[in-house]
């Protein structure tokens, strides 16, 4: 007899619900990938069309957990997806993952990233009894360095071109938590 899938687990924090993506969360996370300045940082290229958005919100629904999991941000009371965060390259053997955010632009600076991002660690440290969560974050961008630290994580230093995104090489900052870390 086959293995069940494991279910995917709902988050629940005063005004977030972190639960699996639906293929209805598309609009909501074309607003985010398809916005310059909110991509600036990110790992990949602007999304110029919808379709873009679509086969990655069908990627975040068909994840293999001990990899990555993906998990939409909504608001608790209506359920609305304003954003995501992930684990990614994970190494459950190792107990560590790699971690991702990001929240719809009209949204940013309310702190939902952070309430969000902390949730997915109670879990990862938590459920999955993972040792160590890293997050690789642009020099330049501030606000993702401060989410970083406001949460207990550290820099561990600078990987030089690190990342291409399209034609562009560019760098990372290493940030770490480790599950015996003070967290913020």
């Amino acid at each position: 007899m086959a293995r069940q899938p494991i279910p995917h687990p709902i988050l629940s924090t005063a005004r977030l619900r972190l639960r699996q993506f639906d293929p209805a969360d598309t609009e909501a996370m074309h607003r985010c990938f398809s916005d310059p300045d909110a991509m600036r940082f990110w790992n990949h290229p602007v999304h110029t069309k919808r379709i873009e958005s679509e086969r990655a919100v069908r990627r975040f629904i068909d994840c293999t957990p001990s990899y990555y999991r993906f998990w939409a941000v909504a608001e608790a009371e209506t359920d609305r997806c304003i954003g995501m965060v992930n684990y990614h390259d994970g190494h459950m053997r190792a107990k560590r993952v790699t971690i991702g955010y990001i929240v719809d632009p009209a949204r940013q600076r309310d702190g939902i990233a952070t309430e969000a991002v902390g949730a997915m660690l109670d879990f990862c440290f938590g459920e999955l009894g993972l040792h160590r969560a890293q997050a690789l974050i642009h020099p330049d961008n501030t606000a993702s360095r401060r989410l970083a630290e406001k949460l207990g994580f550290r820099c561990e230093g600078q990987l030089r071109d690190h990342l291409r995104v399209g034609d562009e090489w560019r760098d990372d900052m290493l940030y770490a938590l480790l599950a015996t870390d003070a967290r913020g």
